[in-house]
């Protein structure tokens, strides 16, 4: 995966307008009204859409949700050129839950006139059962969320509900509220070191960004920054540790909002500040699976919001997206970045929209103060670089997410100061997540993605 340096040290400058025209292209096969979309990094050419055919009521600024449609979702196995029929049909569904450890079993958070739950398949997706009833006391869950592995608990973030969080031991047959704890939430998301579960609050009850470190028992709010803004979605990077983003509106009245923009956490969401879209709703994020400068935001009429600088930069690339329709949801698939990053965006009215492949204008250094950066040039070539205090031994150990190493390098610093390696695998390695270790002289790990 070239990537094209590390250009510049400053901080990136906020554009508000595409520097050059990036087409957007509309994709059939998906009701019009669009939730969610999901881009297994595992299966790079499935997509999964949960969409319907009209629109939910009163959902945009009040946050009461009402069930008004009822097309399920639709699966890709072609990368968005064609789509199944749809599954699920006659429930809205808000987000889909794919468990390992062999992908079978499915949970989707699907809402049904004015009460909702939990939904369970075992054959991937192809037939559904209520995973119990009452289900799980009517909750509205808009995401749902569990560790890696598949261990416990479960979590789910509801709306329509002063108990916006919600626990469970048994993927939702039953659940647990967390009773002092009164919040609508938007979103969920899982620290990659499944330490620190983020939630997005709305800003009707209680707003801001809240964060627990014991699977979602207790909560902390200390969103210095970001205040009692209604926050709309929250995401962790997957590469650099306490980096977080999270867009942002502000609730005026039970009918008007205004839009706030994309706001950035480097200490794991104590504090943040604003560093795209200023005055715009957004409404969801997607970093990519394997590139770390890529990320893109979901802008309501103005468009989609892509940086290509690690998420401190933003330029705004519409060209293509219809005038006035809200661009609800975004997802970036695990596909190679070379030419530039291809998006997926869902609309509240026009369906779903493939990009050409975009490229930003906005390049920094990545932002980490790790000792250690290391970029793919090819599946076989990475490129490394370090800060060292000293003289003295030093070891790299490439690892893949099972924790089976796949390639080793021993040396040693050279002095002190800035240096670089070129280092050249045995044999080229699957595209994929990896993680880069190093010991000795310094200690440090980088995540690094790795793309055909």
């Amino acid at each position: 995966m070239p990537w094209r340096g590390w250009k510049g040290i400053g901080a990136a400058v906020l554009l508000p307008c595409a520097l050059s025209a990036q087409t957007w292209v509309p994709v059939g096969g998906t009701a019009p009204f669009v939730h969610r979309i999901l881009c297994p990094p595992e299966e790079p050419a499935t997509v999964i859409v949960c969409a319907d055919s009209v629109p939910p009521i009163l959902e945009t600024y009040a946050s009461n949700i009402q069930f008004f449609g009822g097309n399920g979702f639709v699966v890709s196995r072609d990368s968005g050129r064609s789509f199944s029929e749809p599954r699920l049909a006659g429930f809205s569904v808000r987000d889909i839950l794919r468990l390992p450890p062999d992908g079978r079993t499915w949970l989707a958070a699907v809402i049904e006139y004015t009460t909702g739950g939990v939904v369970r398949s075992i054959d991937g997706g192809l037939s559904w059962e209520w995973t119990a009833l009452p289900r799980c006391a009517g909750a509205q869950f808009v995401r749902l969320q569990a560790r890696p592995g598949w261990e416990m608990p479960f979590l789910g973030a509801a709306i329509n509900t002063a108990r916006g969080v919600r626990r469970s031991q048994d993927t939702f047959a039953t659940c647990e509220e967390v009773s002092d704890f009164i919040v609508q939430a938007r979103d969920l998301a899982l620290s990659p070191d499944s330490s620190t579960l983020y939630l997005a609050a709305d800003g009707h009850i209680v707003g801001g960004g809240w964060r627990s470190e014991d699977g979602g028992r207790t909560w902390r709010k200390d969103s210095l920054g970001l205040g009692n803004l209604r926050v709309w979605c929250v995401v962790p990077s997957r590469f650099f540790p306490n980096v977080v983003l999270c867009g942002a509106d502000t609730v005026l009245s039970q009918t008007r909002s205004e839009g706030r923009g994309i706001y950035r956490s480097e200490d794991g969401g104590r504090t943040w500040r604003l560093v795209g879209a200023p005055g715009v709703r957004i409404t969801a994020l997607a970093e990519h699976p394997l590139d770390p400068r890529y990320w893109v935001a979901a802008g309501d009429t103005t468009g989609v919001w892509v940086s290509g600088s690690y998420g401190t930069g933003w330029e705004l690339h519409r060209d293509g997206l219809p005038e006035g329709i809200a661009v609800r949801t975004v997802a970036l698939p695990a596909w190679d970045t070379r030419e530039g990053v291809v998006a997926f965006a869902g609309l509240s009215g026009g369906g779903l929209y493939r990009s050409r492949p975009i490229v930003t204008h906005v390049e920094v250094m990545p932002p980490s103060s790790s000792p250690l950066h290391v970029r793919a040039l090819s599946p076989r070539e990475l490129l490394l670089q370090w800060e060292c205090a000293a003289s003295g031994g030093l070891r790299f150990r490439l690892v893949d997410v099972l924790g089976r190493e796949v390639a080793q390098w021993e040396g040693s610093c050279a002095g002190s100061g800035r240096q670089q390696l070129l280092w050249r695998l045995p044999q080229p390695v699957a595209a994929g997540l990896y993680i880069l270790y190093t010991d000795g002289t310094i200690r440090a790990q980088q995540p690094v993605g790795i793309v055909p």
